[in-house]
């Protein structure tokens, strides 16, 4: 077991290193110079730009700007922004309680709607009910989310403005206004995540109502909502557990937040 879990772990440092080279070289080849935004392109000379590439070490090459970076990341040093003049540090310990946050609140809300959705969906299978729950949640996950984004935005900023913000509050300095900042990247977030807690759990639901023990509790008088709810959604629930684990897994590492309370600081690197 020990050796299995340093093997596993052995393993993902390789592929975090990987993952971290091909995004590091990517970003080197995305077209434009982080100096012309830095310094200006009016009235900037060479001196300049030249002053601001050996400041962030642009002046090397691209190897070795990758192994001075991994060395400072490996102590925890994962930069400065040079637009903002903030640590990359600082801005995770900000971005990352709030992205926690939005993924479990997103998973409740979606287990809360997705789940008893899909169980109705189950019990009326290929019914009028189960083909409205389904085309009405599936037509919300085949939605891209940033078009839901930019329609809840659309919607929030003339027919709902009190759940409208552009800003994020913390709960410690406002629980109102921090509650009105989560409602929309929450429900943004939330309608694919209940469209597929549904489907699954409808699945799931389906494969344990036929068999031969949901058959006998029907057959000796048990309610139906306790057969539902209690003999088959308790054996259908080892699938919708994984699947919602899965689910906070990809949350936790797709979700990204840009907090706009933070202090803003002069440009350091300015000439």
């Amino acid at each position: 077991m020990f050796r299995m879990i340093v093997t596993r772990l052995i393993g993902v440092f390789f592929v975090l290193l990987a993952v971290s080279a091909l995004v590091f070289a990517f970003g080197a080849l995305i077209p434009g110079d982080l100096t012309s935004v830095i310094v200006g392109q009016e009235g900037a000379t060479e001196e300049q730009f030249e002053a601001v590439r050996q400041k962030l070490g642009l002046d090397k090459p691209l190897p070795v700007q990758y192994v001075n970076w991994l060395v400072n990341a490996l102590q925890g040093d994962f930069g400065t922004s040079p637009i903002t003049g903030r640590t990359v540090a600082t801005d995770l310990m900000q971005q990352i309680p709030v992205s926690i946050e939005l993924a479990l609140l997103t998973l409740l809300v979606s287990t809360v709607i997705g789940l008893p959705a899909g169980v109705i969906a189950a019990v009326h299978a290929n019914k009028r009910l189960d083909v409205l729950i389904r085309m009405s949640l599936l037509f919300t996950f085949s939605v891209p989310i940033f078009v839901i984004g930019i329609l809840l935005l659309l919607v929030g900023s003339r027919w709902a403005p009190d759940l409208f913000r552009v800003s994020y509050t913390p709960w410690g300095e406002d629980p109102v206004m921090h509650i009105r900042s989560m409602a929309m990247p929450l429900l943004t977030i939330a309608f694919p995540i209940t469209a597929m807690t549904m489907q699954m759990t409808r699945g799931a639901m389906l494969e344990v109502l036929h068999n031969p023990y949901i058959v006998t509790a029907r057959a000796v008088g048990v309610r139906e909502k306790r057969i539902q709810y209690l003999h088959a959604l308790r054996n259908a629930l080892p699938p919708i557990v994984t699947f919602i684990g899965f689910q906070l897994g990809i949350l936790l590492g797709g979700l990204i937040l840009v907090i706009h309370a933070a202090p803003r600081r002069e440009n350091p690197l300015r000439p």
